[in-house]
């Protein structure tokens, strides 16, 4: 009897030896009927290793149904912390596991095709362990706007009420995810290094066909970003690089973006509505949808300050813009537009800037309002009105009232009204349509009314005054870089006088004696300007003075020719015309001849005395 105990003994000894030899594969089989009864499809380990707190797999593979698409995973030295109950094999209670290498494709259905459920049938992922650690994850994502990657280490817990949280980190960034259950909702806020926020979204109805997204960023931080995170799809990345990045100066950089949103046909198809601001303070907002075709549509309204609205469109400008420098104004509008494959197919757009400040160069432009009207942004058709009440040109000239009217399409300008009130007259622009492709422009400036008197004196020429009104017509001829004036013709309009009180060679000279108090009744001008800086001034006045010849009527043809190679850039463009326009036009000093005496007896009729030698006539 006790050798047949002993025998029993030993029996029972060798196959508990033989369970626990086996332990690991016979865990191996629990193991895979745990899984299969999971959400998880087509689970397959291998390389099973038991101990006593924990066990081991070489390789894990399996598949999962989420409201994103099909998720395929291949995990590598896999390591399952738990509590291990040998009476119920069943109900392995894991805790943690620890993944040394996990090769992550996630794989968006097609167009049209709903996502399968899960498994279970229920279609919801229930996270079962309280840890997951990965230290070599190897994510992809295929989507519809191409393939987004992560590489770097993961760690996935569960916290309170069934909600997960997840940690990404590589060398470019930081990704904190919080999911509820079954990935229905969803948090994300990415960081980069040192600690800066990118931004924050939250997605919620992930499991649904119409998902809903909120999104807070900074804008030059979140732009940064998306050009260089490999978690943006491709075609998105190389567009935000090429097309977005370039606008963000520093201080569109500084703005806040808050979108919300909604996307369905698993995320080809996004709507929702962007707001900008800064400092607390509403700037612009816009709606916008993207199809999967890549059209996007956007439908936007702006109340800015002008300096920010020049710094966002300062890429598209003229590079002449670049002189330009606001110091207020307020821009509002509202703009509509289709873009696709790189550029805009259909758009309108309609501005309005008010109270601007604008300086370039020595032109200054006091409380202006401009309005820019676009029907159709796609053939580049844009109509300009400006209304701008004070305008300062250089030292001491001023132009009031100035309106223009312009219309710009393909690349004809045509100039519709141009007007503006300068010494008490108008000097307009005469209608004219205009290929701005090609050089030279020619417009002509009609001048009507102008006060002598006030055009003299912006001159700082304080030898020479007049009164009277002229008007006439200025046709311009408008190079690259050069401006010519072409048989302008100037025109008095009733009497006036003119006084020259500067010094004289010789004062017994009956021009010049004349001239001192010239009470004129016909004057005209013939004006000649040539880009390499020769003019030609003709004037011929008609007229007497009271002290000369007991006022009998005098005719006067004065030539004024010369030089002045630097006329607009040191005069105008710096508005020194004092110490720069007159003292170039004004003759060096010669020597000349001794001139002749008056005559003794009155002229008869209209005579036309000896002018003055050149240097005394252009004085």
């Amino acid at each position: 009897m006790s050798r047949l105990v002993m025998a029993g003994v030993i029996v029972l000894m060798i196959i508990g030896l033989a369970v626990w030899w086996k332990r690991s594969f016979m865990m191996q089989l629990a193991l895979q009927q745990f899984l299969d009864r999971t959400a998880l499809l087509s689970p397959k380990i291998s390389g099973f290793q038991l101990g006593f707190t924990q066990a081991g797999l070489s390789e894990m593979e399996f598949g999962i149904e989420t409201g994103a698409g099909l998720l395929v995973a291949r995990l590598e030295d896999v390591k399952i912390g738990y509590h291990f109950n040998v009476y119920d094999f069943s109900v392995p209670k894991v805790k943690a596991i620890s993944v040394g290498h996990a090769r992550l494709r996630l794989a968006f259905p097609s167009a049209g095709k709903p996502a399968a459920k899960g498994g279970n049938g229920s279609g919801a992922m229930v996270f079962p362990l309280d840890q997951l650690t990965i230290e070599n994850l190897d994510f992809e994502a295929s989507t519809a706007l191409g393939l987004t990657r992560f590489a770097g280490s993961a760690q996935i817990k569960r916290g309170t009420a069934e909600v997960i949280e997840a940690k990404f980190e590589d060398a470019k960034q930081s990704i904190q995810i919080e999911l509820e259950s079954g990935f229905r909702t969803a948090k994300v806020v990415v960081e980069q290094p040192p600690g800066g926020k990118v931004f924050e979204l939250i997605t919620e109805q992930l499991d649904q066909p119409v998902q809903q997204a909120r999104v807070h960023a900074g804008v030059g931080a979140l732009v940064q970003w998306l050009g260089t995170s490999s978690l943006l799809p491709e075609t998105l990345q190389a567009a935000i690089t090429t097309s977005v990045k370039p606008w963000i100066m520093p201080n569109i950089a500084m703005m806040q973006l808050d979108f919300n949103g909604r996307a369905s046909d698993h995320f080809g198809i996004v709507q929702g509505k962007a707001f900008l601001s800064r400092d607390n303070r509403y700037l612009a907002n816009t709606d916008l949808s993207m199809a999967k075709s890549g059209a996007v549509v956007v439908d936007g309204r702006l109340d800015m300050a002008a300096t920010e609205v020049l710094e966002l469109v300062q890429p598209w400008l003229p590079e002449m813009t670049r002189e330009w420098h606001l110091s207020s104004g307020q821009i509002q509008g509202v703009i509509k537009l289709r873009w696709q494959t790189g550029r805009i197919v259909s758009g309108a757009a309609h501005f309005k800037a008010f109270d601007v400040a604008l300086a370039t160069g020595s032109v200054q432009i006091e409380n202006g309002t401009i309005n820019v009207d676009s029907d159709d942004l796609a053939s580049r058709s844009v109509a300009l009105f400006a209304d701008v009440p004070s305008l300062a040109i250089g030292k001491g000239m001023t132009a009031r009232n100035l309106i223009a009217k312009v219309r710009y399409s393909g690349h004809e300008l045509t100039v519709e009204q141009g007007m503006l009130s300068i010494y008490d007259g108008l000097v307009e622009v005469l209608p004219a349509t205009v290929n701005v492709g090609q050089r030279p422009v020619l417009l002509t400036l009609r001048v009507r009314n102008v006060d002598l008197s006030q055009l003299l004196s912006s001159l700082h020429y304080k030898d020479l005054t007049a009164t009277g009104t002229v008007n006439g017509e200025l046709p311009l001829k408008l190079g690259v870089d050069s401006i010519e004036l072409l048989a302008g013709s100037l025109n008095g309009t009733r009497p006036g006088v003119l006084r020259y009180q500067g010094p004289v060679a010789d004062k017994e000279n009956l021009a010049f004696r004349a001239l001192r108090n010239l009470e004129y009744h016909s004057l005209q001008a013939k004006v000649n300007y040539r880009p390499n800086g020769d003019y030609h001034l003709g004037l011929r006045m008609e007229g007497g003075n009271p002290e000369v010849l007991s006022g009998h009527p005098l005719a006067f043809n004065l030539n004024l020719s010369g030089h002045l190679p630097e006329l607009l850039q040191r005069g105008f463009m710096a508005g020194d015309f004092e110490r720069v326009i007159l003292e170039e036009a004004k003759p060096k000093p010669a020597k000349t001849k001794k001139s002749a005496k008056p005559l003794l007896n009155p002229p008869v009729g209209e005579q036309q005395p000896k002018p003055p030698p050149a240097d005394r006539r252009s004085q």
